[in-house]
């Protein structure tokens, strides 16, 4: 038997254990990702020429711009937007505006200090929302944008669908993200997979067939893939290289008081993915489709 994401029948995600993650785990971030500067907390885009993991946190942002062909009229929802560093990067360097969406209140107050930070609050704003049932009226935005977010929903179609709500005819999904190959229940694949996800507060992730099905059923067309998992390497590597160091720092951290459960388990996500990797059970894509011009639901 072939494990298949979790279907659900109604919207559904962790809320409370997500905002523990991004909350407790912060700090990781910034010790070893740059938030503070580069505002980013995804894998980054690597290329022959790119020398510094900064470069490819900036990088993945121009991959994901051309993608879609984003220009200065569009209007942007980045869904799960962290502490808006890709908002930022839109408004400054594309003049678009944009806003940015995170279950995470901290998050929210974090990315609205950057935007002033940067000087672009008047194009770019933040709000505490589930980007599987967002306010938003139907047709309000060009480009629903989202970098390793999307694997947070249980169900997929949850998010696809309430992105095709609110696009406007002819507007464009974008998506970068985690797709897992399929394997066996029960094997030792499901587990180190299910031990990784259960680090990040993560259910499982769709592979990619689900993902382009699911497409289709919301109702995009054109939808394209990209599979840039040797571009990430050099992050996973990253990551891998930081998990022996960091096991040592995190167990006496946590015996002293200094760190939590959750922290610990962001520590071992760093093994996880190597393994996970290494054995073929995932891959990370760039996925884009479009609305139709002329609504076909």
């Amino acid at each position: 038997m072939i494990s298949n994401t979790t279907v659900t029948t109604s919207p559904e995600l962790n809320e409370e254990e997500i905002i523990e993650y991004y909350e407790k785990c912060q700090v990781d971030y910034e010790i070893c990702w740059h938030l503070s500067s580069y505002m980013s907390m995804h894998y980054g885009y690597w290329t022959k020429d790119t020398k510094t993991l900064r470069s490819s946190l900036n990088q993945m942002n121009l991959e994901l711009i051309k993608e879609v062909n984003i220009n200065r009229n569009d209007y942007v929802l980045d869904a799960g937007c962290g502490v808006g560093g890709s908002s930022i990067y839109l408004a400054k360097n594309i003049g678009c505006k944009v806003k940015g969406i995170t279950l995470t209140p901290s998050q929210v107050e974090k990315s609205t200090e950057n935007a002033i930070m940067n000087a672009v609050d008047s194009m770019v704003s933040f709000e505490k929302q589930n980007y599987l049932s967002t306010r938003y009226d139907d047709d309000t935005f060009d480009v629903v944008w989202a970098i390793e977010s999307v694997c947070y929903a249980y169900d997929k179609l949850d998010f696809i669908k309430e992105a095709y709500r609110i696009l406007k005819p002819g507007g464009r999904l974008v998506v970068a993200d985690f797709y897992a190959e399929k394997f066996e229940d029960g094997s030792k694949d499901e587990e180190i997979m299910e031990k990784w996800t259960d680090s990040w507060a993560i259910k499982s992730y769709a592979t990619t067939e689900e993902f382009i099905n699911k497409c289709s059923i919301a109702g995009f067309h054109n939808t394209r893939v990209r599979n840039i998992t040797k571009n990430v390497l050099p992050s996973i590597k990253r990551l891998y290289y930081y998990f022996f160091p960091g096991l040592i720092v995190t167990t006496v951290s946590e015996a002293l008081g200094f760190r939590n459960k959750v922290q610990t388990k962001n520590t071992w996500s760093t093994y996880y993915q190597y393994r996970a990797y290494k054995r073929g059970l995932w891959r990370y894509n760039i996925i884009s489709s479009k609305k139709p011009l002329k609504a076909t639901k």
